[in-house]
């Protein structure tokens, strides 16, 4: 016999299911970058505080979303809905997915701060073929995902917001020091290729 879930049981199984997208981001993190350079914080004269800011950024929102529980329970910013709360599962687990594919095609490459690294190579296979950035693309769907799963209008309006806003600044800074290091190379990867959405943007 199946048994039906009672309300509280479905919100308690989305909250779970939003920790384990943020629990994914770490295991990635931690288990999946590449050689020492992927895990160096220290900044260069490329990076021009964007590390900084998405620091800020998801520190500020690895609060918010965790305690999203603890804020609906006090009736605030409330926007609990079964279906909303299952696409964002299935978009976070797409982000998780793409920040995968992501890290394995960069390799060692994939840095946490800007920085030209020793032999640096200009990768565009794989999904590099269709978006530059899909590593900021995944995080945008993780921490998007995972807010929808909580319900609370506070991390669903902040993240976008914010992770728009420091991502649009650390892209441009990025491609930046792309055209420094590559050249004509790089300009016209840009014109075969999109920032964050396939064919669109």
């Amino acid at each position: 016999m199946i048994k039906i879930l009672s309300g509280s049981e479905v919100l308690i199984a989305s909250y779970l299911c939003a920790y384990m997208l943020l629990v994914g981001f770490f295991l990635i993190e931690r288990f999946v970058r590449q050689g020492k350079d992927t895990k160096n914080m220290s900044r260069t004269k490329h990076d021009k505080g964007s590390t900084t800011l998405i620091s800020v950024v998801m520190g500020l929102e690895f609060i918010v979303i965790p305690l999203s529980p603890l804020i609906n329970h006090w009736k605030v910013g409330v926007v609990f809905y079964l279906w909303v709360a299952v696409v964002g599962i299935i978009v976070g687990a797409i982000g998780l997915f793409i920040r995968y594919v992501a890290f394995t095609t960069l390799g060692r490459f994939f840095s946490r701060t800007l920085r030209e690294q020793d032999e640096h190579q200009l990768v565009t296979i794989g999904i590099y073929k269709y978006i530059r950035h899909p590593g900021y693309l995944s995080d945008i769907l993780i921490f998007f995902g995972a807010s929808l799963a909580m319900g609370n209008l506070l991390p669903i309006i902040s993240v976008p917001v914010l992770f728009f806003v420091v991502y649009s600044y650390r892209i441009h800074v990025e491609e930046m020091m792309l055209v420094d290091i590559f050249g004509e190379k790089y300009t016209a990867y840009k014109k075969t290729s999109k920032r964050l959405i396939p064919f669109v943007f």
